[in-house]
């Protein structure tokens, strides 16, 4: 008996575990040709005995590859400009990890409907300042206030939030791949349009145990949702930062908070209130003329220059406030695996899908904000100085 399976499904996989299609079939006893041909039909028709060594090889249940795939979604629909350096396997990668993403929320979508998208979608030549304001109504704050946790109000406004972690099994197949994913990764976000009809945003960030990036990152993705649902181009990066510091910090009421003599120490009291770093600050005082290039440079020179003596860096990677919050971390995937199926540990939840492996929903739940048998939020801790923070390539090499 021959059992369907469909290629795209092992390509996923494959892509998934960061392996080459000629390392797979070498490893499957079988010409590269038959591998390209089982990926790239839309059907094939394999043996028990080869779909199980196929399933044990790439980690994925084998129910994975029988299911009629989610609709594709390919690099280059992916809403962000990558790095020059990017390689195309990391595209894929970063393509496929948030097609996992849009089919597992398809899934609880059938459970529980998840919250309706509120984001506006807009022309790409729609001025960052109404742009942001309109974004703002529906995240449902004033131009006037601060956005108090822009993470959580994203959520709830339909654009979930992935803070996407290393998966165990890179090392597993190699330990080099996972130092490359975990260490020399250049993007900091991403976001895309996933499900059957490409109709649900999806923001994926990097891990970061910065909260001034990671605010940052958010709502430059929010740009992207908003200004870009159809595509990118040359100028999106530079529309999707002006978006971003304009949600963050309205130009118009920051203007009517600054001194005649613009410092850093006034900036600072400015960026803890608003929530957005004081290099993007300085950039947006600028880029709105409320400072002229002659302040902007010099404040740009003494951010770069200056030492924040409790962590032994500059104040450009560790700025005054550094430690004044806590980093946001997304909810909404956890909560609705706990709404719908009644827990979220990876492992229950990829026994019952039959679908996932556990490690690829560990990736995906492994940056939410925990809580615990109770239900209520576990505090989080407060950032050390970065001289107590071990390397995660580091930390792989001595355990």
């Amino acid at each position: 008996m021959l059992i369907t399976v469909y290629g795209d499904r092992v390509r996923a996989a494959r892509i998934l575990r960061r392996m080459k299609s000629s390392d797979v079939a070498a490893k499957l006893g079988w010409p590269a040709s038959k591998q390209t041909r089982l990926e790239y039909a839309e059907r094939s028709y394999l043996h028990p005995a080869q779909l199980a060594e196929v399933s044990q090889l790439l980690e994925f249940p084998e129910k994975y590859f029988q299911q009629i795939p989610p609709a594709a979604l390919a690099p280059e629909d992916l809403l962000f400009r990558a790095p020059v350096a990017t390689p195309k396997k990391e595209k894929s990668y970063l393509a496929e990890f948030a097609r996992s993403v849009g089919e597992v929320l398809e899934w609880l979508d059938d459970h529980h409907r998840l919250p309706p998208v509120k984001i506006p979608a807009l022309p790409s030549n729609t001025p960052a300042a109404q742009a942001a304001s309109e974004v703002r109504r529906s995240l449902g704050v004033g131009d006037s206030h601060p956005i108090p946790h822009l993470t959580h109000l994203a959520e709830r406004a339909g654009v979930p939030v992935v803070m996407r972690g290393s998966t165990r099994s890179v090392a597993l197949h190699d330990p080099d791949e996972a130092d490359y994913e975990a260490v020399t990764e250049k993007h900091l976000g991403y976001s895309a349009r996933v499900g059957q009809h490409g109709d649900r945003p999806v923001t994926v960030i990097r891990a970061n145990h910065s909260w001034e990036r990671v605010r940052w990152t958010v709502a430059h993705e929010i740009g992207h949702v908003t200004l870009h649902a159809q595509g990118i181009n040359e100028q999106s990066e530079e529309q999707a930062s002006l978006f971003a510091s304009e949600l963050l910090a309205p130009a118009r009421f920051v203007q009517e908070e600054l001194p005649s003599h613009v410092t850093l120490a006034s900036l600072t009291e400015l960026k803890l209130k608003w929530g957005i770093s004081l290099g993007a600050l300085i950039t947006h005082l600028y880029s709105n003329r409320l400072i002229d290039s002659e302040r902007f440079e010099t404040l740009r020179r003494q951010l770069y220059t200056r030492t924040n003596s409790s962590t032994g860096r500059s104040w450009g990677r560790d700025e005054p406030g550094w430690d004044a919050r806590e980093v946001e971390k997304p909810r909404l995937l956890v909560t609705w695996m706990e709404r719908c199926l009644g827990f979220a540990a990876p492992n229950a939840v990829s026994q019952l899908s039959g679908l996932w492996p556990s490690d690829l929903i560990a990736s995906m739940v492994s940056g939410q904000r925990e809580k615990s048998l109770g239900g209520r939020e576990r505090p989080t801790q407060k950032r050390r100085p970065a001289s107590n923070v071990v390397e995660l390539a580091a930390w792989r090499r001595e355990a």
